[in-house]
C-alpha cells in the first residue's frame, strides 16, 4: 500500500473527488503526476465520485430520519468500491467513515481487497471509540465450525393430537456439541399452552427419542423442520385470535426458534396417496376411525358432550317410548342431531385440519389403511353435507358406545332407566 492511514494524501484525494470543478480527467492527471504507484484513469476517478454521491446520499437521507439503504444495497456498493485502484478505495473508507456509515465498512471489510480491508476495520474501531454502535464484520472464508451435513440433523417431531386438538411439537438443530430443542404444547384453539427451549448432548438426546411414545393412544412421528417450525407459529397465530396469550417463555424461544416460514408449507398427510376411486367409500366409513387406539379418547367438547348426555338420560327415563329397543333408536338419533349442530362450518374446518396431520401420523406408523381413510374424511368434511358423514356422527355415537358399555359393567338395579342393549 503507497499510502498509510494518517497520510495527508487519503484527505488531499478525498478533497479532489469532492471539488464539483475538477473533472475525473484532471484528478487522474493529478495522481500521475504525484508519480503514484496506483494511477487510475478518468473511467475509474469518475466512478468513485459517483460512489462517493452515493455515500454521501446515505448520510443526508439518514439526517432527515429517511431509511438508509438495504443490505443488498450496501453489498453491491462495497463489491463496487472494491474494484477501484487502493488509493481511490481507501479515500471513499475515509468517507464512508466520517459519515458513520458501520455497515458499508462491515461489508467492505468482508469483501475488499486485504489493504482496503484493514482500512475499513480501521474505521470501524474508531468509530467504536467514539461510542457508535457499529455492524459486526462477517467472517470470511470457510467456518471452523462446519455446519452439521444434513443427514445428521436431528429430526423435528410430533405427537398425535388428543380428544382436544392438542399435541406436542418437537423442533430440533445442531448444536456445537450436542442439539439444540425447543419443545411445546400446542393447541389448535388456545395456541402456545406450554413451550420450552433447552439444549443437550447428543447421546441424551437419542434416549430422549427412545423414549418418546409409540402405539397405543398416543405416538409421535418425525416432520420437516420447517413444517415444525410453522406448527409453533399457526397456533401461536389462532390461539391470540381466540383471545388466548402464549406464556412468557414464548419469547425466549423465539430466539433459538427464529423466524417461521414466510409461505406456510403442506402439511406432510397431504401427499399420502389416495386413489380417486376409494376416497367416497373410504370418507364413508368414517366412523370407523373411533376403533383405533389413537381416536379412541376423542370426544365433543364439554358443554355439547354434557348437553348430549342430559338428553340421553331423557331418553332414558322416559315413558314415550314402549321398549329398550325403541329408546336405543332414539338415542341413536339424538347422537346424529348433535353432530349436526356441532359441526358448523368452523367445527369442520378445524377437525379436517386435525384428520389430516393423524394422516400423517398413522403413514409414520406404516398403517396406511387408516391414514387413508382420515384423509378422504378430511376432504368430507369441509363439504356443506359433512356433518352428516359418518365420522361427525360417530363422534358423538362413540360416546353413546361408551355409555352403553359401562351399563353392561354395571350391576342392574331395579329402579335404574339405563337402556341396557343386547
Amino acid at each position: 500500500m503507497t499510502q498509510i492511514r494518517n497520510e495527508p494524501g487519503t484527505a488531499e484525494l478525498l478533497a479532489l473527488l469532492r471539488d464539483p470543478s475538477l473533472k475525473p480527467e484532471s484528478i487522474a492527471e493529478e495522481m500521475r503526476c504525484a508519480e503514484s504507484a496506483q494511477p487510475c484513469t478518468p473511467e475509474q476517478a469518475g466512478k468513485a465520485r459517483e460512489l462517493l454521491g452515493r455515500i454521501g446520499a446515505e448520510d443526508a437521507a439518514a439526517g432527515v430520519g429517511l431509511e438508509p439503504q438495504g443490505a443488498t444495497a450496501f453489498a453491491q456498493l462495497a463489491r463496487d468500491l472494491s474494484a477501484l485502484p487502493e488509493p481511490l478505495a481507501v479515500a471513499l473508507v475515509r468517507a464512508a467513515g466520517e459519515g458513520h456509515r458501520s455497515q458499508l465498512l462491515a461489508e467492505i471489510a468482508a469483501v475488499a481487497p486485504k489493504a482496503v480491508a484493514k482500512e475499513a476495520k480501521r474505521e470501524l474501531q474508531r468509530l467504536k471509540q467514539k461510542g457508535v454502535q457499529v455492524q459486526e464484520v462477517r467472517p470470511q472464508g470457510e467456518a471452523v465450525m462446519k455446519p452439521v451435513p444434513e443427514a445428521e440433523a436431528p429430526p423435528c417431531l410430533v405427537s398425535s393430537i388428543d380428544a382436544y386438538g392438542e399435541r406436542a411439537v418437537w423442533w430440533t438443530r445442531p448444536a456445537k456439541g450436542g442439539v439444540e430443542v425447543v419443545q411445546a404444547v400446542i393447541s389448535d384453539v388456545k395456541g402456545v399452552l406450554a413451550i420450552d427451549a433447552l439444549s443437550m448432548p447428543r447421546r441424551s438426546f437419542r434416549d430422549f427419542l427412545r423414549r418418546l411414545p409409540k402405539g397405543g393412544m398416543v405416538t409421535t412421528a418425525e416432520v420437516p423442520k420447517e413444517y415444525a417450525r410453522h406448527l409453533i407459529a399457526a397456533a401461536e397465530e389462532e390461539g391470540v385470535r381466540n383471545g388466548f396469550s402464549p406464556p412468557p417463555a414464548y419469547l425466549e424461544a423465539l430466539r433459538v426458534l427464529g423466524p417461521a416460514p414466510v409461505a406456510p408449507p403442506p402439511s406432510p398427510g397431504e401427499s399420502l396417496d389416495l386413489p380417486p376411486d376409494e376416497e367416497a367409500a373410504r370418507a364413508e366409513a368414517g366412523g370407523s376411525l373411533y376403533a383405533d387406539p389413537l381416536f379412541a379418547a376423542w370426544i365433543p367438547e364439554e358443554e355439547e358432550l354434557r348437553a348430549f348426555a342430559l338428553r340421553l338420560d331423557e331418553i332414558a327415563v322416559s315413558q314415550l317410548y314402549l321398549d329398550d329397543e325403541q329408546k336405543r333408536q332414539a338415542m341413536y338419533q339424538a347422537a346424529e342431531d348433535a353432530a349436526a349442530a356441532y359441526f358448523t362450518s368452523a367445527r369442520r374446518a378445524r377437525y379436517a385440519r386435525r384428520l389430516v396431520e393423524m394422516a400423517h401420523v398413522l403413514r409414520a406408523e406404516r398403517r396406511l389403511e387408516p391414514a387413508r381413510t382420515a384423509l378422504a374424511v378430511s376432504r368430507a368434511l369441509l363439504r356443506e353435507d359433512g356433518a352428516r358423514n359418518s365420522f361427525a356422527r360417530g363422534l358423538f355415537v362413540h360416546a353413546l358406545e361408551q355409555r352403553f358399555a359401562r351399563a353392561r359393567e354395571a350391576p342392574p338395579a331395579a329402579s335404574s332407566g339405563l337402556v341396557r342393549p343386547p
